[in-house]
């Protein structure tokens, strides 16, 4: 083995460079949660509408508050003095709809991004007598059916309904088999990218469960090595490493063939209601109707670009098509949470005028009229006032990184409810009489009030984050500016730059572009938050990020350039957003560094091929080199499939330019990635060997996409920080 020798000077200058405070802000106290706001969550809304529940002592004890008054008013579950099970604590917990029957749950495990397993139990209000709810735990998914008498879990791929009546359990399916089939819970490739994890539903009566069944067997399988590691430790795998092996598709292979079943609970037999669409389609939502006999249906085809809703009917196996939509791009799939039914109605978001609005329509699937106008996104649908009939939602202000606060009646009049320029967003109670409105901006901590929902008169202070705003008041950070810089085509970009404490206009400055990038994406927002790049203008660096084309808040048109060509806008208007701050006299070009994580991480790469004269250094973390090695439903939805897009595949692969690459690079993966996989990484680094390029790199084992972990996000960040101050020259 070739050894080398470093000096010692140099390894006590790197040591420094990690651990030096830099003007009253530590890069363990950022990583640590320091500044991090108090937002009041996890709050329930109770049937009556005038009171909340929420977790209290560290998950010992449910209580019961009034909103008006903030009164303590009951104890719900005091997890030390319950009959049958006791326990220590909880991790979170759900009502039955008549509020009798409470589920609970602990040891909560995550399987992937949004997917856990858990040990779940029922609690009897009345009798206070907390059960298991499976004797053979642990359990996913587990939920209420309407009627509060049941509840349906998945176990093992399989669909099981408790009927808490007589503490018995039934199995709905029995075929699923890891990696094989799967019942009622979403395969990857959904929970990733349609954003979901429960792909099951009762009927109104709760006679009937429907559920999607996935096929994987055709789906090529992935794995990644595990090793002994430790936080957590695995003891079977210090010595001969393991195996997490999972299905998942690249663009252009074969997804999962989905189909649609319902249980009868009655006469326990289980059928598959046909639909008319092809087994390349999509079903990512299903959701109750009131009409007892309904089910409705959400497809997509493959393309995502036709979105379908049916009616099923499981007592007669039919289905009925009552809205289609096509897009000459792609459809938005994150709109499918906002299809609320009533029994007469039910709302919908749709771009289909260039800006996302919200339209309501019958039951039945007939138009009834468009409720938002104008140009600028709806950005989020809270839902719906059934007494009065207003309509709360969330869209952009004046500029796309504002967030403003409205409601709109049934007729279309559009009433704004906030009176503040940041984010402002909202949390309303089941019947809509309350709001927990939040405001923020990017130098303000945010600040949380109850309000009555239809006018948002303020009621009470619920956290002002006063504490937190004398913190940093004693820190005399510097505060973000927001500016304007041009696109590579001359369209008008936002960013907001933050400069270093006791900056000097004088001086010139090394500079970090920090980007994200992707479809519909914001790093240029209104909102407040104290991360990496304060302490990086703690060191003498200006951090800046830009929004170029394809980011969010800007309507279809802009959103939707990028599509079929991804990375190629995105990366000109990084590199065009260098070249005009580079001219700013307080700014050093020389030393203007870029970095990003996941597809931001994708960019900073093409930056370093493509604005070779504008980059000396770029981070990318977790980076995508080629997207025919990223999922099918994300990738084929922006860039069809490489057999109907070859060209601009092959346009934006980071491998087929590694002999262009210049300027120093840190690459960054954790080995335990289940999204963008390590081998990008790896195909990466034998492509820039291969050309001889030099390069630095750090890897994660057992870490997945996110790093996770307060040790490695630490030694992460304190890398990333080194890094930058070293090729970039900063400190000077």
């Amino acid at each position: 083995m070739r050894t080398f020798r470093v000096p010692l000077i140099l390894l006590c200058l790197i040591f420094q460079l990690s651990t030096v405070k830099a003007a009253g802000i530590e890069l363990d106290s950022i990583i640590a949660g320091a500044y991090r706001p108090e937002i009041p969550s996890g709050w329930q809304s109770m049937n009556e509408g005038s009171s909340y529940a929420c977790l209290a002592q560290g998950g010992k004890l449910i209580l019961r508050y009034d909103y008006k008054s903030g009164k303590l008013l009951d104890t719900l579950l005091n997890v030390e003095k319950t009959r049958n099970v006791r326990m220590e604590k909880i991790e979170g917990f759900e009502f039955n709809p008549q509020e009798s029957m409470i589920l609970v749950w602990k040891n909560k495990k995550p399987i992937w991004r949004r997917s856990f397993t858990a040990e779940y139990f029922v609690y009897d209000r009345l009798h206070n007598i907390l059960d298991s709810l499976s004797a053979v735990a642990p359990v996913r998914e587990a939920s209420f059916s309407p009627d509060g008498r049941m509840v349906v879990f998945s176990r093992n791929n399989n669909l099981f309904i408790k009927k808490l009546d007589f503490k018995t359990e039934v199995a709905v399916s029995t075929d699923g088999k890891t990696n094989e089939i799967i019942n009622g819970t979403a395969d990857w490739v959904y929970e990733e990218e349609f954003m979901t994890t429960r792909m099951y539903e009762w009927t109104a009566d709760s006679k009937f469960l429907c559920f999607v069944r996935f096929d994987e067997r055709s789906v090529p399988e992935h794995f990644f090595s595990m090793y002994g590691a430790s936080k957590p430790e695995y003891p079977e795998y210090k010595y001969h490493p393991g195996e997490k092996r999972f299905r998942y598709p690249r663009s252009g292979e074969n997804n999962s063939k989905v189909s649609l079943h319902c249980y009868n609970v009655q006469y326990r037999t289980l059928q598959k209601i046909e639909l008319p669409v092809d087994e390349e389609t999509y079903i990512p939502r299903l959701r109750r109707m009131e009409n007892p006999d309904l089910v409705a249906v959400m497809t997509l085809n493959r393309e995502q670009n036709l979105f379908r809703m049916f009616t099923a009917n499981p007592k007669s196996l039919l289905s009925r098509l009552i809205l289609s939509e096509s897009s000459d791009t792609y459809y938005d799939p994150s709109y499918l949470d906002d299809i609320l039914f009533t029994d007469k109605d039910f709302t919908y978001v749709s771009e289909r005028d260039g800006y996302r609005h919200l339209y309501l329509y019958g039951v039945n699937g007939a138009f009834i009229r468009q409720l938002t106008s104008g140009p600028n996104d709806l950005t989020n649908y809270y839902g719906r006032d059934l007494r009065k009939n207003y309509f709360y939602y969330q869209a952009v202000d004046d500029l796309p990184y504002r967030r403003s606060l409205y409601r709109v009646d049934a007729r279309g009049r559009t009433t704004k409810l906030s009176d503040k320029d940041g984010i402002n967003q909202a949390v309303f109670d089941k019947h809509f009489n309350y709001c927990i409105w939040t405001w923020s901006d990017r130098n303000t901590p945010p600040v949380s009030v109850l309000c009555q929902s239809d006018n948002a008169k303020v009621i009470s202070t619920l956290k002002d984050n006063a504490a937190l705003r004398q913190k940093l008041s004693a820190l005399s950070l510097p505060q973000k500016e927001f500016f304007e810089t041009p696109a590579a085509d001359g369209q008008k970009l936002y960013g907001w730059m933050l400069k270093p404490a006791g900056f000097d206009p004088s001086l010139r400055y090394p500079l970090v572009m920090l980007q994200y990038s992707g479809p519909d994406s914001q790093d240029v927002l209104d909102s407040f938050g104290i991360g990496w790049e304060y302490y990086l203008a703690a060191r003498g660096i200006i951090v800046v990020s830009v929004d170029g084309r394809g980011t969010g808040g800007r309507g279809e048109q802009f959103r939707k350039q990028t599509w079929l060509k991804l990375g190629q806008y995105e990366v000109q208007d990084q590199i065009a957003a260098a070249r005009a701050l580079g001219t700013l006299p307080y700014v050093d070009a020389a030393r203007i560094g870029i970095w990003g994580w996941s597809y931001g991480a994708y960019i900073s790469l093409l930056a370093l091929t493509e604005g070779t004269q504008y980059f000396k250094a770029g981070i990318a973390v977790a980076p995508v080199t080629d997207y025919r090695y990223y999922n099918t439903a994300y990738t084929e939805r922006f860039m069809r499939t490489p057999q109907q897009n070859k060209e601009n595949y092959d346009k934006t692969s980071v491998l087929q330019r590694a002999s262009s690459l210049k300027g120093e690079l840190l690459l960054i993966h954790g080995l335990a990635d289940d999204n963008v996989h390590a081998n990008q990484t790896m195909e990466l680094i034998d492509a820039l060997v291969q050309e001889g390029k030099q390069f630095q790199m750090q890897l994660y084992p057992n870490r997945n996409h996110s790093i996770l972990g307060l040790s490695n996000r630490k030694h992460l960040y304190t890398r990333m920080s080194d890094f930058f101050i070293q090729t970039l020259n900063a400190d000077k």
